[in-house]
């Protein structure tokens, strides 16, 4: 069947209509609560196991919205004659009067809705069609960098543990040896129902030597011999907890599409370990005259 139809208003990346409210951001679509959870099984993300760590964002915090350009997670094509928005109104009508203002008559009018966690669904844009639209006249939902970095903060990223040469236990005003294994990240997870791949490298170490002071730098540093990066602990007779969080730059791309980078970093906190300062006594060992 021959099917004709007009776009009102453009579908993705779109402002409110005249007189409607702007749509409010969108929320996080992984959270904790099973409520929440149950609430996005429409979106098809594939979050991380339960404890996994969340991460913090670096670089500060700019607004959401400027990675968020299109804040619709879902779309869905209704007959005029219903008001999706209202949920007592169950009509399942197409023939109403509201349906019938199409060029063609034989055409009847439908409201593009879309939907945003948290507000619900908005009417977006109207279509004549001569037939309920079909899926390939249905936008996709559009996979956003921060929609990707929420996903992230839910799956969670490796967290790294420091390693000391020497291990457990080391020297006041000696050079002890810091460094970590550390290699990028990959995974594919399911996101508005789209394929997203993402590789997260680590880019940044903030080593936490234990004793108050710290130190950043953008390589894990290495075992001896190498002395890459080296801390001396200025007092003994004391026990330290190192740690070292490791800051990571994200990429992704979604169905085997180009890539993109996410222009937030990701930091992720290690675990600490414990590493006694001792102090070296000078004994006197073979015979002397």
């Amino acid at each position: 069947m021959r099917a004709r139809w007009r776009i009102v208003a453009a579908l993705i990346g779109i402002t409110a209509p005249l007189g409607m409210q702007p749509v409010a951001e969108a929320d996080d679509p992984c959270q904790n609560t099973a409520e929440a959870q149950q609430s996005y099984i429409g979106i098809g993300l594939t979050c991380g196991e339960p404890g996994s760590p969340a991460p913090e964002t670096g670089n500060g915090d700019p607004a959401q919205s400027t990675l968020d350009q299109s804040p619709y997670v879902e779309y869905r094509w209704v007959s005029a004659c219903r008001d999706l928005s209202d949920a007592s109104d169950p009509s399942s009508s197409i023939d109403c009067v509201a349906s019938r203002t199409c060029p063609d008559p034989a055409d009847r009018l439908w409201r593009l809705w879309g939907r945003t966690p948290g507000a619900g669904w908005t009417p977006i844009g109207t279509g004549c069609f001569g037939r309920p639209p079909t899926a390939a006249q249905t936008p996709k939902p559009q996979v956003t960098p921060g929609l990707v970095l929420n996903a992230l903060r839910r799956i969670g990223l490796p967290r790294h543990e420091v390693r000391t040469q020497p291990a457990g236990k080391t020297l006041v005003n000696f050079d002890t040896i810091f460094y970590t294994h550390a290699t990028p990240y990959t995974r594919t997870f399911t996101l508005l129902g789209q394929r997203v791949q993402i590789i997260a490298t680590p880019t940044a170490y903030t080593w936490h030597h234990g004793d108050g002071t710290t130190a950043t730098t953008n390589t894990p540093g290495a075992p001896y011999p190498a002395m890459d990066i080296t801390h001396d602990y200025a007092h003994a007779h004391t026990t330290v907890q190192p740690s070292v969080d490791t800051t990571y730059t994200a990429r992704y791309r979604v169905n085997n599409g180009p890539w993109q980078t996410i222009p937030q970093t990701v930091t992720i906190t290690g675990p600490t370990t414990n590493l006694r300062i001792a102090e070296a006594t000078p004994v006197l060992s073979g015979d002397y005259e």
